[in-house]
């Protein structure tokens, strides 16, 4: 008796996905190629004569929304040039957080791209919380602001994050943080860590489904490929959020299909 049988028979576990070179988790692949039957009629008989036509290739992959994937499953099908966040000091030292409330403007206070804001405490704990008020601009040039809160102890190194995107950051207000001997600093800085997705030309990748099963394969190639819809919807905790993405091929003749 083999200790793991190999019997022949694939089934879903066997599957894997890649789009553009990129594994994706949890995911539902469909592939379907129909071929067109040409009919002519003919004098002397019942029935017309038939001939092969246009094959059509119908994909699509569904699968349950995972944060990591959610740049190919979602933003793929916007735009094939997402603005990527950039990290810039916007102010080396605040003012000293000596629990007195103080206004003071950014040193840098235009980002080049649409980044999210960072605050690192960069000399002495935090004896007493607040809040950081950050106002600036969106990407359209229309007023934001958002409120931090910061809670104590906290220690040197320590971050607190924007979860709003800005291109400009005009000043901050903090309120009420204190201090070891009123002479804790923040720094501001934007940062790299997060990507913005903007109407314009799709992302084209080449899509590969593949069943492997010990040694052997089944391969199937999609060359040039784009997603021709998105979005996204969500119900109740008692069910997973889904993403379905249909894929259209710029030449259906170039798919492939390997035996392995």
């Amino acid at each position: 008796m083999t200790t793991v049988p190999d019997f022949g028979e694939f089934t879903g576990v066997h599957g894997t996905v890649t789009v553009g070179g990129v594994a994706i988790a949890d995911v539902f692949y469909d592939t379907k190629w129909k071929r067109a039957t040409v009919s002519h009629g003919r004098s002397g008989k019942y029935s017309d004569s038939n001939y092969p036509g246009k094959l059509t290739i119908d994909t699509k992959i569904k699968k349950v929304l995972v944060y990591t994937d959610a740049a190919v499953v979602l933003g793929y099908s916007l735009t094939d040039t997402p603005i990527t966040g950039s990290a810039e000091t916007l102010l080396a030292a605040s003012h000293v957080l000596d629990a007195t409330d103080n206004y003071e403007d950014m040193t840098d206070d235009t980002i080049a791209t649409l980044s999210r804001v960072r605050y690192t405490l960069a000399t002495k704990a935090i004896t007493t919380g607040g809040t950081i008020t950050l106002i600036g601009e969106d990407n359209d040039g229309n007023p934001i602001s958002e409120i931090i809160k910061v809670t104590a102890p906290a220690s040197i190194g320590d971050t607190w994050t924007t979860t709003k995107l800005f291109k400009k950051v005009y000043g901050h207000t903090i309120r009420a943080i204190d201090s070891a001997d009123d002479l804790g600093t923040f720094t501001v800085a934007s940062i790299a860590g997060s990507t913005s997705y903007t109407v314009g030309a799709p992302k084209v990748f080449d899509l590969v489904g593949t069943l492997a099963q010990g040694s052997d394969s089944l391969v199937f190639t999609h060359p040039d490929c784009w997603f021709s819809e998105g979005g996204i919807a969500w119900e109740d905790a008692g069910k997973m959020v889904d993403v379905e993405c249909p894929v259209v091929m710029r030449d259906p003749d170039a798919f492939r299909f390997d035996v392995l």
